[in-house]
């Protein structure tokens, strides 16, 4: 459980330093897009075909809402504020890497459980999350705000 506070401590301190690039509105409206789109993930991959377990106990823990709510927001906010456009496929493979690394920590501390995923599964859905992820931001939330005035 202690590496989950961590990782979400860690995450907040290197947010609040990285230079922004976001504007406030858009850190609102990607903070809970992200989120959304992990819960389901969770919620369908974890919970319903039961191929991931998070926690020690075989039950959703306070700690398994947080880790699912505020890490990949906050991971995906990171990854917003710190991509160049001209390199955004770089770092789409090394926030991939790092995203998959954070995984391996929390299978081996013995937090998460891959039942019927294997744990390589994740590096296709990491790459595909992030490369989304910045087009998403870039084509329709950047665009659109851009195109108001």
């Amino acid at each position: 459980m202690g590496l989950v506070w961590a990782l979400i401590v860690i995450l907040f301190i290197v947010l609040f330093f990285v230079p922004k690039k976001l504007s406030l509105k858009e850190n609102l409206i990607m903070f809970p897009f992200i989120g959304y789109f992990a819960a389901v993930s969770h919620v369908v991959v974890g919970l319903m075909l039961d191929y991931v377990d998070f926690g020690y106990y075989k039950k959703v823990e306070v700690t398994d809402l947080f880790l699912v709510m505020l890490t990949p927001s906050l991971i995906g906010l990171l990854f917003l504020n710190l991509v160049k456009n001209g390199k955004f496929l770089r770092y789409v493979i090394i926030w991939t890497i790092l995203s998959f690394l954070i995984e391996s920590a929390f299978s081996l501390n013995g937090y998460m459980k891959h039942l019927e995923w294997k744990l390589w599964y994740s590096i296709p859905v990491y790459f595909m999350a992030f490369f989304t992820l910045h087009w998403f931001f870039y084509r329709v939330v950047r665009k659109s705000r851009l195109s108001k005035g």
